[in-house]
C-alpha cells in the first residue's frame, strides 16, 4: 500500500461507475448554472472531486481498455480487443478473495472477440443501446412511430425531397432501429440508464455473498446519444429548452454542423443530453442512496467518471462537428469528469494536478491493499498477477495530501491520427494522420489490424471520417480554454517546445 494510515484499511469494497459521453462541464459541481445533477453535486461535494482528469487515448474502447490494465493505449493500439498480454485489474484480482462483478449495457465491449468481460465472476448485460440497436431490425414497428418524425427532416432532404447523402439514409435506419427497441417504454425506469442501475443494486442486494469483499463495474452506455430524455416519449417540452419549435431529435446526422444543422436544432440536441445528464444523475442517485442504506457507505469506495465528452455544435460546443465523427481531441471531449468517495478521508476536496484514466485501477488495487501485492501461485498451476506492469499510479497519495501533484501535464488523442498534450499553461494538438495512415500504427500482428480496415472502427460512429486539419494548433489553456483561437503562429519556440515534449513522452511510454 502506498499509505500506511487507518483510511485504506476501512475500504473493503469499491464500486466503479463509468458513464459513457458525459461532458464533464454539464455537471453543476464542474460550474454548470444551468443543468440540475443535484446527486452528483452531492457527491463531490463530501468527496474528492478532479479538476484536472484527462482520458488518453480515444474513444470508447481504448478507455475501457486503458482503464482496465493501467496501461496507456494512445501509443500503441486504438479500438482494439484485450489481448492475451494484457493483465487487466480481474485478472490481478482472480484468486484474491475479491469478488468481482460487471454490470453494463456499453455494447461495444461486447463486440466478439473483444473480451472486456473477462475476469469478472459476475456478468450482466441489459441490450438495446448503440451497436446492439441493430439486432431489433426486424421487430414490428408500431405504425404511429416513423423515424423521420424524431429528427430534423432538413438535415434529412434536401429542397427536391431527396437524401442529401449516404448519412441521411443510414440516420433514419439508426432512428428506425432505436424506436423498435424503445416502442415498448412506458416510464423513465425503462431507460437504459434506469436499467443498469437497478440491475446494479439488485447485484449488491440479492447477488453478492455478503461477507466477501467485492469490486463493482457498473459501465452505463447514458448519457451518450440517442438523446431520449424522458420528454421526447411524454410529448412534454424539453425543461432545457421549452420554447423549440420542432420534431424532437433522437439523432443527428455524424457530419459538420455547418449548412446541417441550424444553431437552434444544436442548441436543442445539447437541452436533450442536459435532460438525459439529469436522468442519469436522478438513477445513480438512487443507486448510491442503496449503497447507504445497505450500511455499505463506509466501507465503499466508489468512483465516478465517464470515457468522453461530445463534441454538439460549433465553437466551445464541439469545434463545428456533431458527435465523434473526427478524430479531434479537443477539450470538450477529452477533459473528463471524476469524482471519488474514499472512505476514512475527509470530503469536500478539490484536487487540480493532472490525473489520468490510467490511475484508475491502481489507486483501486491501493484501496484495497494490492497494488504491491506479488505474483503467486494460485496452488492450482495457475498464476495470480501482479501490477507490476500498469504505467498508471495510485491517486491516493494524492488525495491524502502526501503531494501535491502525481504528474505535470496530460496526453490525450487518436491512436494513429492526433496527439494532444494539456499542461498548466498550454495544450498542443499534433495532428499525425496527415502524414500517416491509421493503418502505419498497427502492428501486423496485432490482433485488431482487420478491423482497423474499417474507417468508423476508430470512433463506432458510422459517419466518421478520418480527417485533419492541415496543420498543429496551440492554445493558451487558462484564458482559451476551449481553444478557440489558435497561437501556433504567434509563439513559434513555445510550439516547438510542447511538440518535442509531446513526441518524448510518447515515445518513453512505447517503450516502458
Amino acid at each position: 500500500m502506498t499509505n500506511n494510515n487507518s483510511k485504506e484499511s476501512s475500504i473493503k469494497n469499491v464500486v466503479f461507475i463509468m458513464l459513457d459521453t458525459l461532458q464533464y462541464n454539464y455537471l453543476g459541481c464542474y460550474g454548470n448554472k444551468t443543468v440540475k445533477t443535484p446527486n452528483f453535486d452531492r457527491f463531490a461535494r463530501n468527496g474528492i472531486l478532479f479538476e484536472n482528469a484527462y482520458s488518453e487515448g480515444l474513444p470508447t474502447v481504448p478507455v475501457r481498455r486503458a482503464i482496465m490494465t493501467g496501461r496507456f493505449t494512445l501509443p500503441v493500439a486504438g479500438w482494439q480487443p484485450l489481448s492475451h498480454e494484457d493483465t487487466t485489474i480481474t485478472d490481478i484480482l482472480w484468486g484474491r478473495k475479491v469478488q468481482t462483478a460487471l454490470i453494463y449495457d456499453t455494447p461495444p465491449m461486447r463486440l466478439p472477440k473483444y473480451g472486456y468481460s473477462r475476469g469478472f465472476d459476475y456478468v450482466k448485460f441489459c441490450p438495446g443501446h448503440e451497436l446492439d440497436h441493430t439486432t431489433y431490425k426486424d421487430d414490428p414497428l408500431d405504425p404511429g412511430m416513423q423515424a423521420i418524425d424524431y429528427t430534423s427532416p432538413t438535415m434529412v432532404y434536401n429542397e427536391k425531397g431527396e437524401f442529401i447523402d449516404d448519412a441521411s439514409k443510414a440516420l433514419l435506419e439508426e432512428i428506425d432501429c432505436f424506436l423498435r427497441f424503445r416502442q415498448n417504454w412506458r416510464s423513465e425506469d425503462d431507460n437504459y440508464i434506469s436499467v443498469v442501475a437497478r440491475e446494479a443494486d439488485h447485484w449488491l442486494r440479492e447477488r453478492r455473498i455478503k461477507n466477501r469483499p467485492f469490486m463493482l463495474w457498473v459501465d452505463s452506455f447514458d448519457p451518450h446519444e440517442p438523446w431520449d430524455p424522458p420528454s421526447v416519449w411524454t410529448g412534454e417540452p424539453c425543461p432545457y429548452n421549452p420554447d423549440y419549435e420542432g420534431n424532437p431529435i433522437l439523432l443527428a446526422p455524424w457530419t459538420p454542423v455547418e449548412g446541417r444543422i441550424t444553431d437552434a436544432e444544436a442548441e436543442h440536441i445539447r437541452a436533450l443530453y442536459a435532460e438525459n445528464i439529469t436522468l442519469v444523475d436522478k438513477q445513480i442517485g438512487k443507486l448510491l442512496d442503496s449503497i447507504r442504506d445497505q450500511g455499505l457507505w463506509d466501507e465503499t469506495m466508489i468512483i465516478i467518471t465517464s470515457d468522453h465528452g461530445q463534441p454538439m455544435g460549433k465553437g466551445e460546443h464541439g469545434h463545428g462537428i456533431m458527435r465523434k465523427c473526427r478524430p479531434w481531441p479537443y477539450e470538450e471531449l477529452v477533459h473528463v469528469p471524476l469524482m471519488m468517495h474514499i472512505p476514512g478521508l475527509d470530503g469536500g476536496k478539490r484536487i487540480k494536478g493532472f490525473v489520468q484514466n490510467v490511475d484508475i485501477a491502481p489507486t483501486i488495487l491501493d484501496a484495497l491493499g494490492l497494488l504491491e501485492a506479488e505474483s503467486i501461485d494460485s496452488g492450482h498451476g495457475f498464476p495470480v498477477y501482479d501490477a507490476l506492469d500498469m504505467q498508471g499510479q495510485s491517486l491516493l497519495p494524492l488525495v491524502s495530501g502526501e503531494v501535491d501533484r502525481i504528474r505535470d501535464y496530460a496526453i490525450a488523442g487518436y491512436f494513429g491520427m492526433s496527439w494532444s498534450l494539456i499542461t498548466e499553461d498550454y495544450s498542443y494538438i499534433h495532428w499525425i494522420l496527415k502524414d500517416a495512415s491509421q493503418r502505419d500504427y498497427t502492428s501486423t500482428s496485432n490482433p485488431g489490424k482487420e478491423t482497423m480496415k474499417d474507417e468508423a472502427m476508430w470512433s463506432c460512429t458510422a459517419g466518421a471520417k478520418q480527417e485533419v486539419p492541415d496543420s498543429d494548433e496551440m492554445y493558451d489553456r487558462r484564458n482559451d480554454p476551449f481553444q478557440l483561437k489558435n497561437l501556433i503562429k504567434e509563439q513559434p519556440e513555445k510550439a516547438e517546445e510542447l511538440l518535442r515534449q509531446l513526441k518524448e513522452t510518447i515515445g518513453e511510454l512505447k517503450s516502458s
